[in-house]
C-alpha cells in the first residue's frame, strides 16, 4: 500500500540513516499502522470547476463505464508495476494484474528497485523511453517519481500511483479511519486480554505523506485507550518485510523487553511474530498481540493457525489488482477509466472469518462486472478519464469527505 515529502536525495544513504534512527529512537506518543478504507457510499457532490484541482473523495461522480470515450493512444499494449520491494503483498496484487493482463492481450511485468529511489526512478524512465501503456506505481521516493511519471501523463500512459499525485488514477483511503480502527482493534484486545495495560510498538511510514493521518488516527484511539497503554516505540519502516520485522524485534526488546502488542503491516509484524516463536515463545500461552495490515495470503493463514497474528486488515486486493488491467486496457482502448479506486478493509479475525473473506475474493474475473458497475460495497470507483481528457488528471492527495 504513497507520497513521500521528505524524498531520498541520495539514495541508499537516508535508507540506512532511517533504520539507525528508527532503532535507537523511542517515541514518548503513540503511532500505528493501518491502512483500511474510506467509508463514503454515497453519490458524491458535483466536481470543482477545475477537475484535475479535486482532493476530496466527494468532488468525484460514482464512475460511469459507459462514459464518453476517446483515441485510443498509439502505446504499446503492455503494463509495468513499479514496487520497492517483492514482499508477498506486492507479489499478490501483480499475479492479479497480470491474469487481467493476460486476458486483455497486454503485456506484463513487475519491477523491483529493492528500495533504492534513485534505481526506482531510473527505472520508470527506462520503461518510458522503450515504450509501455500503463504504469503501476507503489510510492517510494514519491517526488522523484512524480516528475517522471508526469512526463508519462503527458504522452498518454494511464497512470495509477497508490495514494499519491500525480497520475490519471490514484488508489485511496480514508488513512485516519483507517488508523484508526486498527488502533481501536488493538485497544479492544488489550482490554480482553491484558486487563488494559500494554506496551505497543507501531510501524509507520510517514515519509509517505498520504499516510500519516494513518499513523495520527492510531495514536489516537491508543490514547482513548487510557493510561495503561503506553506506546514505547513508534518506527519507520524501510523494507517492509518479515527480515526487517525480526531485526527490529530482536533489537528493540533488549531495549523494551516488556513490549507486548506490534502493529504494522502483514510481512512486518509476521517478522516480529517469527523472532517471538524464535525465542520459544507461545501464542497459546504469551499474550502477546500482532496485528497487521493488507490481508496478505501469509497474514490470513497466520491467523488461520492460531499464531502471534491475532488479526490482519484485508483489502479486496484481488479485485482491485485485476481492475488495474483491465481498465488499463480499456484505456489503451480509449475508453472511459475511473479516476479513484476507493478500498475498505475487513478485519479478519479468526479462521472461519478468514475462510469466508478468502471464498469471497478466490475470483477477481467472476466479480469484475459487478465491480465495474458499482454493486461491490467494499471497492468502490469514481470520477472518469480517458485519453483525450487525460488533461484532467489527478495533481493531488485525494482524501475522504
Amino acid at each position: 500500500m504513497e507520497s513521500d515529502d521528505k524524498a531520498p536525495k541520495t539514495g541508499s544513504n537516508r535508507r540506512t540513516l532511517f533504520k539507525l534512527a528508527a532503532v535507537s529512537g523511542v517515541a514518548a506518543i503513540g503511532g500505528s499502522t493501518f491502512l483500511a478504507a474510506c467509508s463514503s457510499d454515497k453519490k458524491s457532490a458535483a466536481p470543482a470547476t477545475s477537475t484535475n484541482d479535486r482532493s476530496k473523495l466527494s468532488e468525484f461522480q460514482a464512475f460511469d463505464p459507459a462514459g464518453p470515450t476517446g483515441a485510443a493512444p498509439d502505446l504499446p499494449k503492455s503494463v509495468a508495476f513499479f514496487v520497492p520491494v517483492a514482499n508477498e503483498y506486492y507479489k499478490q496484487i501483480s499475479d492479479n494484474v497480470e491474469k487481467a493482463c493476460k486476458a486483455r492481450g497486454l503485456d506484463y511485468q513487475m519491477v523491483v528497485s529493492d528500495t533504492d529511489p534513485i534505481k526506482g526512478v531510473d527505472q520508470i524512465s527506462q520503461a518510458l523511453q522503450k515504450g509501455v501503456g500503463g504504469i503501476i506505481v507503489q510510492p517510494d521516493d514519491a517526488k522523484g517519481q512524480g516528475v517522471v511519471l508526469q512526463g508519462a501523463i503527458d504522452k498518454g500512459v494511464h497512470v495509477i500511483f497508490f495514494v499519491t499525485p500525480p497520475c490519471t488514477a490514484q488508489t485511496m483511503a480514508d488513512q485516519y479511519a483507517l488508523g484508526y480502527d486498527q488502533g481501536k482493534g488493538a485497544v479492544e484486545w488489550i482490554n480482553a486480554n491484558l486487563g488494559g495495560k500494554a506496551k505497543v510498538c507501531n510501524f509507520t511510514l510517514d515519509r509517505i505523506e498520504a499516510l500519516i493521518p494513518r499513523r495520527q488516527g492510531t495514536e489516537d484511539a491508543l490514547k482513548e485507550g487510557g493510561a495503561g497503554i503506553e506506546l514505547v516505540e513508534s518506527l519507520e519502516l524501510v523494507d517492509i518485510n518479515q527480515d526487517e520485522g525480526f531485526k527490529f524485534a530482536s533489537t528493540l526488546l533488549q531495549k523494551n523487553p516488556d513490549i507486548n502488542v506490534w502493529i504494522g503491516p502483514d510481512d512486518t509484524v509476521l517478522g516480529v511474530a517469527a523472532y517471538l516463536e524464535s525465542k520459544g515463545k507461545k501464542a497459546s500461552k504469551d499474550k502477546i498481540y500482532c496485528s497487521g495490515l493488507n490481508g496478505s495470503v501469509a497474514g490470513q493463514a497466520a491467523v488461520s493457525k492460531g499464531t502471534f497474528i491475532r488479526d490482519t486488515w484485508a483489502f479486496n486486493d484481488p479485485l482491485i489488482a485485476y481492475g488495474y488491467g483491465q481498465f488499463t486496457a480499456d484505456w489503451l482502448e480509449g475508453k472511459s477509466v475511473p479516476q479513484v479506486y476507493q478500498v475498505t478493509a475487513t478485519k479478519l479475525d479468526s479462521k472461519a472469518v478468514v475462510d469466508a473473506f478468502r471464498v469471497a475474493t478466490a475470483d477477481p474475473s467472476k466479480s469484475f462486472e459487478d465491480y465495474k458497475n458499482g454493486k461491490n460495497s467494499a471497492a468502490k470507483l469514481w470520477g472518469g478519464i480517458n485519453f483525450d481528457t487525460k488533461d484532467q488528471y489527478i495533481r493531488n492527495i485525494i482524501t475522504g469527505g
